[in-house]
C-alpha cells in the first residue's frame, strides 16, 4: 500500500506543481476583467455614465462618443446578477454617476451566466472582481475552467514575452471586431436567434427581482437607468420567438412606467442601421457602435 501511495505521489505532485505554476502565471496576465476592475477602483469617482450588460453593449456602446465621462463595464454573456454585482461593489465611490445604460436583449431576462454555455466566464468575476462563491467552487481556479493545452500555451507566451489579453479600449469598449471581416449575416442570424431562444422562462422571476433591486438602489441614489434593446439585422430579429420577445418588451415598458428613474428604448429593428454597421447579425462593428452611441447620447440631451 505504501509503495502504491509513493507511486501515486510521483504522478500527482508534478501535476500539482505544473498546475500551480500555470494558475499563478495566467492570473498575472492582464485581461479585460482585471483591467475593468482596476479602472473602476481608481476612477469610479469620476464616472458619470456607466455601461453594463453583455456583449451587446461591450461591442455596441463606445464611451468615447458620450459627452459625459463614461466607462463600459460590460462583457461577454454578462448577466444581470453580475451587472448588479459590479454596480453594488463600486456604488459608494460612484459619486458623480448620473446614468446607467443597460441592454435588455431578447435573451437577457431568460438566462444567467452560470447555467449558460459560457459558464466558465464566472471564474473571471470570482478571480478578477472578487465575486463571492463557496470556497469549494470550481470557479476559483483558472485551471478548472479552461482547456489545459490552451492554458499551457498562454503560460508559455507569458514567460517568453510581454503578454496581455486586454482586448478593450481604455474606456472598456470591445475593440475585437474593429478590423475583422463581417461574418455571414444569414448564418449568424439563424445561429444566434436559436441560441437565444428559451423553452423555459424559469429565470425570468429571478432576473426581474435583480433588475428591480438595481432600479430601486439607483432611485435612492438619484441615478437614471436607461434600458435599451440593441439593434440587430433582420436575419436575427425575424427568427425570434414572439412570446419571448413580447415578455421582454412588456417587462421593460412596465418597469419604465412604474419607476420615474427608468426609461426604455427599443432599437431591435431600427431602420437607421445599414448592413455595413454590423459585425454579425446581433453585434455592431465599430462604425455601427459610433452611430449607436451617438443615438444614446441624444437621449441624455433630451432628458
Amino acid at each position: 500500500m505504501k509503495k502504491l501511495l509513493i507511486k501515486i505521489s510521483f504522478i500527482l505532485i508534478p501535476i500539482f506543481l505544473i498546475s500551480l505554476i500555470v494558475e499563478i502565471s495566467i492570473r498575472n496576465v492582464p485581461n479585460d476583467y482585471s483591467y475593468k476592475n482596476e479602472y473602476l477602483q481608481k476612477h469610479s469617482g469620476d464616472i458619470e455614465i456607466l455601461v453594463l450588460g453583455s456583449s451587446h453593449s461591450f461591442f455596441d456602446v463606445n464611451p468615447e462618443f458620450f459627452s459625459l465621462k463614461a466607462f463600459n463595464a460590460s462583457n461577454f454573456s454578462q448577466s444581470l446578477d453580475y451587472d448588479y454585482f459590479i454596480f453594488n461593489k463600486f456604488k459608494e465611490n460612484l459619486k458623480k454617476l448620473r446614468y446607467i445604460f443597460l441592454p435588455i436583449s431578447y435573451f437577457t431576462l431568460f438566462s444567467n451566466l452560470e447555467d449558460g454555455v459560457e459558464d466558465f466566464r464566472v471564474k473571471d468575476y470570482v478571480i478578477y472582481f472578487d465575486a463571492p462563491v463557496p470556497f469549494y467552487s470550481k470557479y476559483r481556479l483558472e485551471v478548472l475552467n479552461s482547456e489545459y493545452l490552451k492554458l499551457i500555451k498562454r503560460t508559455y507566451k507569458n514567460f517568453t514575452r510581454e503578454y496581455s489579453e486586454i482586448t478593450c479600449s481604455n474606456l472598456g469598449f470591445g475593440r475585437k471586431y474593429k478590423d475583422k471581416k463581417q461574418k455571414d449575416l444569414e448564418i449568424t442570424g439563424a445561429d444566434s436567434s436559436k441560441r437565444h431562444t428559451y423553452d423555459s422562462f424559469d429565470k425570468l422571476e429571478h432576473n426581474l427581482l435583480v433588475l428591480n433591486k438595481l432600479i430601486e438602489e439607483c432611485e435612492r441614489l438619484n441615478i437614471k437607468i436607461i434600458l435599451f434593446t440593441p439593434p440587430s439585422w433582420k436575419t436575427y430579429y425575424e427568427k425570434l420567438n414572439g412570446r419571448q420577445l413580447y415578455i421582454m418588451e412588456s417587462s421593460c415598458l412596465s418597469l419604465a412606467e412604474k419607476h420615474a428613474n427608468v426609461s426604455y428604448y427599443n432599437y431591435l429593428k431600427d431602420s437607421r442601421f445599414d448592413i455595413e454597421d454590423f459585425h454579425d447579425a446581433d453585434h455592431l462593428n465599430d462604425i455601427g457602435a459610433k452611430k449607436f452611441t451617438l443615438i444614446l447620447e441624444k437621449i441624455i440631451s433630451d432628458i
